[in-house]
Order: structure tokens, then sequence, then C-alpha cells
């Protein structure tokens, strides 16, 4: 796509443009002449040669799924690198459960709708996608939604754009792994992203769904408290409170068996050690299972995990869920 076109739809680059900004780069609002609503990532600086660039980009356009922001297309002139997606009227995730101006009103089916089409979307990176994509960066603000707020993963495959930085401490510290309060804590040791890391992310994000807290402060706390939402949680099971965790607006409306049943999820997301948390697509099995009566899904390529090792964690599951039955 034109630089030029691109520059015009954003207003220049317009400061009141932008709908969101992160480790990667920052997101443009831009509307074609012929009034067509997109959404243009500005990327920062990146050393990659246009070679490179392209070959980035040919293997993103290949990366399609439904619960994935689609890439439209890219624009590489002088020094800017330029992402072109599909507009999301909703916004992310976060602005929903977090809004500026008051209290969240996503009412619990479509705040398990979410939770599930995002699960797919990451399962099918983890175990479906050719390359698997680790995201590295999994938070609720890089989860997108539609006008009918189904979940769209935006900034998977990013990760191999960004600049290399010098030392494995700054990598840490500046975000390599992701935001502040959503990285697993084995990163800080090993340095070394993983699927069970992106679990670990996405375990913060349902505590976030069911629990209406940040990752990183929690208002419901008391105020001697100083930690961030995991380690409040940890608290509350350690001390079989887990129930006080759940957002009071949930309870009492005849679905309190799903959100203990979710919330037992998103913990067994954030245990401390990595070979303890259940893979993306267990989360997923496990997620559409409580969702099950709102008919939300539509079976995909997904479901056909196809490594040996990976069957054995299906049996595992599986003999577990007739065990609890």
């Amino acid at each position: 796509m034109k630089l030029s076109d691109l520059m015009k739809a954003t207003n220049n680059f317009s400061n009141v443009n932008i709908i969101g900004s992160g480790r990667t780069g920052t997101i443009y609002n831009a509307v074609l002449d012929d009034g067509t609503s997109l959404m243009v990532k500005r990327l920062q600086d990146s050393r990659h040669s246009e070679k490179e660039f392209r070959s980035e980009m040919a293997t993103l356009g290949t990366v399609k799924h439904r619960n994935l922001v689609p890439l439209l297309g890219f624009c590489m002139a002088k020094k800017e690198k330029l992402l072109v997606f599909k507009n999301m009227p909703n916004g992310n995730l976060h602005d929903q459960l977090h809004p500026a101006d008051g209290e969240c009103i996503l009412e619990w089916p479509l705040r398990l709708k979410i939770a599930i089409g995002a699960a797919k979307g990451f399962a099918w990176l983890h175990h479906s996608c050719n390359p698997r994509i680790i995201h590295r960066n999994i938070s609720s603000k890089c989860i997108l939604l539609d006008k009918d707020f189904e979940p769209k993963i935006s900034d998977f495959g990013l990760a191999r754009l960004m600049n290399p930085i010098d030392t494995h401490l700054s990598t840490f510290v500046n975000g390599e792994f992701g935001d502040i309060g959503y990285v697993a804590p084995e990163y800080a040791r090993t340095l070394v992203a993983t699927p069970k890391g992106d679990v670990y992310s996405f375990g913060t994000v349902l505590l976030e769904l069911v629990t209406g807290e940040r990752p990183n402060t929690v208002s419901k706390a008391p105020e001697t408290f100083k930690g961030n939402l995991v380690e409040w949680i940890t608290q509350l099971a350690s001390n079989t409170e887990l129930q006080d965790a759940i957002e009071k607006s949930l309870l009492g409306n005849g679905v309190d068996d799903e959100l203990f049943q979710f919330l037992k999820v998103a913990c067994n997301c954030v245990l401390p050690t990595p070979k303890e948390r259940p893979t993306m697509f267990e989360v997923y099995q496990f997620l559409r299972a409580i969702g099950g009566r709102y008919n939300f899904t539509t079976e995909d390529e997904i479901l056909s995990p196809t490594d040996a090792g990976y069957a054995d964690n299906m049996d595992v599951l599986i003999v577990a869920r007739e065990g609890n039955d």
C-alpha cells in the first residue's frame, strides 16, 4: 500500500487518530477516500532489511484464523514500516474491562464468549499454525473486538520484527516478553519465551475477565497489599477465600457455577511451575466446556492437534474429565 495514501488516511499520523500504542508500535485509525475504515500500525524503528521485512510479511499474510486480526497489507517506504489491518469497532478488551469513564458493562455471557474465542485463536497459533507462533506479548490490550464482540488477536508474530536488544536484562525490563503484570515468573530467570509463558499471560487476562481487576493493582485488596492480581489470587486461594475474587456484579445471576469453574481454569494457567499449567489447547477445551450451553463456538481446524506428545496430553485431559464426571 502507498505511504501517501496511508498518511492521508491517518491525517499524517495525527495524535487525534491514535487508538492504541505498545511495545511494537502505534496504532492509528485510518479512513480511505472510499470511506473504508482501517487500522494502521506504525512499527517502531526497525533495523531489518527490506528483504527480511517482506519475508515476515509474506509469512504473516498466510496466518489466517477467525480469531486473529487479518493483515490486509503493508507499506515499506523510507524509514517507515506500516501494517494495515481491518478496523475493530469495539476497541480492545482492556478498555472495555477498565473504561476511563465508569464501570465495565460487559455481562458474563459476553465475557465468556470473548475468553473462548481468544483461547481458540491462541491455541491455533500454538498448535495448528505453520510455523507455530508463540505470541510473547499477551494482554487484554492485544485482544481486539469486532462489531459483534468477536475477539481478534493482534500483534502475533511481531516479536521477530523487533530490534535485538543488547543485553538479556534490558530485553526483559523493556518488555520483550510482555507487559508488566502479565509476564510469567520464570522469564526473569530463563529469558526464554515459551508456550507455557503465553498460557500464564492469558491466565492473567482470564483473571481480569472474572474479577474486573487490573493486572497490576487490585482495588478490592486491603491497602496493605502491594502485590499484583496473580499474587492476590494466590493469597485468597491459600486462605480458601477465592470466592471473594469474583466481580460482585456477576454473582447471583444463575451463573455462579460457571464463574467458579472459569476462575479455577484461570488459576491453573498462572501456576508458578510451567509444567503444571495446561496447554493452550486444553485451556480452550476447558473454557468451551464451561460455555457449552451458549453455542458460542464453531468447529474448525484447531480440533486436530497432530504431534504425539500433544495427543498424550489430551488423553490425560480426557481421563481427568471422566474422573470428574
